[in-house]
This record gives structure tokens, sequence and C-alpha cells, in this order.
């Protein structure tokens, strides 16, 4: 009976641990794809930033953004990283002037691009997630401080997704190892403790029913009682076994008094 209740109790504990251990995992997880994803825009906003730089030094000799030479250097970039799918400029219509892939060349970017990039003006920089490629953008402005246009760097996922898949295998891995150690060890010691204190009130409870039928027992034999550790129990049976002498004492007296009355 006792050890049925050790082990129930002691078996709730698994789930708890199961789900802990899952959930700080998931978060874990997360916590690397977001880590890993700005360090790759952090990498991209520095490749858009130089070549916004090269625009901006043009445009401060006068020419106009759509006049600019600059497609042989976009397409250097592209060719210098294999992570590196497109790398385009439009105006404050949409419309791209300039790109490493000269087939896109007046074609209007996708409307979220241009969102991203208004709500964006103040800011350094903009980024968007797609669903095959994350986009990085800066904004280019004139000599007037207008906004007149923005540098779009368009990135390959795999990379990202890569490490966030063997990241999640690593994790799963080492949280299987984890979460067994910790169940093994977390269930042994509660049934341990659980088991100790089931047998101390069983002990107890023999003890008691000593107690009630026999109660020559004294202090002394609770004391020298090996199978009850716990401090607070021998207080109690001590206590326990003081009141019943007591008790025995003033039946005693009080039989006593009445023989003498008697007499």
């Amino acid at each position: 009976m006792f050890f049925g209740f050790a082990f129930r109790t002691s078996l709730v504990m698994v789930p708890i641990l199961v789900i802990g251990i899952t959930i700080t995992s998931v978060l874990s997880l997360h916590k690397f794809s977001q880590t890993f994803s700005n360090l790759i825009n952090s990498r991209f906003e520095f490749v858009t930033g130089e070549i916004r730089n090269g625009i901006q030094t043009q445009l401060d000799l006068g020419l106009f953004l759509e006049n600019l030479e600059i497609t042989q250097i976009l397409e250097e970039y592209q060719i210098s990283d294999d992570q590196i799918l497109s790398i385009e400029v439009f105006d404050n219509r949409g419309v791209v002037l300039h790109s490493s892939d000269s087939s896109s060349v007046s074609d209007l970017v996708p409307e979220e691009w241009i969102n991203r990039w208004r709500l964006n003006s103040t800011s350094s920089s903009w980024t968007l997630q797609e669903r095959n490629a994350g986009v990085v953008g800066v904004s280019i402005r004139n000599n007037l401080g207008q906004d007149i246009g923005s540098v779009v760097l368009r990135y390959s996922r795999n990379l990202l997704d890569q490490n966030v898949k063997n990241e999640a295998q690593n994790l799963i891995a080492f949280n299987a190892i984890a979460t067994l150690i910790t169940i093994l060890v977390a269930f042994f010691s509660a049934m341990f403790i659980l088991s100790r204190l089931c047998n101390e009130f069983r002990s107890m409870g023999k003890i008691m029913d000593i107690v009630r039928t026999n109660k020559k027992m004294d202090n002394e034999d609770n004391q020298q009682n090996t199978d009850i550790r716990t401090s607070v129990f021998h207080e109690f049976i001590s206590k326990t076994l003081s009141t019943n002498k007591e008790m025995d004492l003033t039946i005693m007296q009080a039989r006593s008094l009445d023989e003498g009355k008697e007499n």
C-alpha cells in the first residue's frame, strides 16, 4: 500500500519534468533562430550599407538615381556570395532601376517591400522574412535628405534553416539524455524519500497500537526503536506515552482517594 502510494506520487513528477524540459527546449531553439537570423541580417546590412555608400557618392556628384553605373558592382557582390539571390535598387515608386539580374529591371517590387521601406524610412535598415528568402534593405537619400529609393538584398534562407535544423537535432539529443537522467534521479529520489516516510508512518502506527494495548512501554523503548528516524515522530510518541502515564497516575490517585473516603 505504502509502496504503491510512493510510486504513484513519484510518477506524477515525470510528465511535469518532461513538459518543463520540452518548453525550455522550444524556447531555446526559438532564441537560437532569432539570434542567428539577426547575425545574418547584420552581415547583409553591412553589404547593403557599402552599396548605398557608393550610390550616395555618385548622387553627391549630381547624378540621378536612374543614371548610375552600378550594375556591375551589384553583380560582383552577388557572385562573391552564394547566399545572395539578388540585389536591387528601386525608386520611391517601387520601380527597379538597377539589379544584379538584368531581367528584373523596370519591374515593380512587391508592395510589402515598399510598405516596409516607408515605415522604416527613419531607420538605418529594414528587414523582412519571406518563405524561402530573407530581405534586407537600406534607404537612399538625396542631398536634401529626402528618401528617393532603397537598396534591397535578398538572401537564401538555406543556411539559416540548416543551422536551425542542426541545432534542433543536437538539442533533441542532448535534452533526451538530460531528461532521462533527470527523471531517473528525481523519480528514485522521490521514491526513496516517500518510501522512507511511509515506513516511518507504518512503524509509528505499530507503536501506537502497542501503546494503546500495552501501556507498560516507556520512552526508553521508544528511543531505541530504529525504524523511526524522524525526531518529530519520536517526540510525538514520547508525549503520548507521558500522557498515558500521567493518566494512569491520575486514575490511581483518584482510586486511592476513593478508598480513603470509604475507610
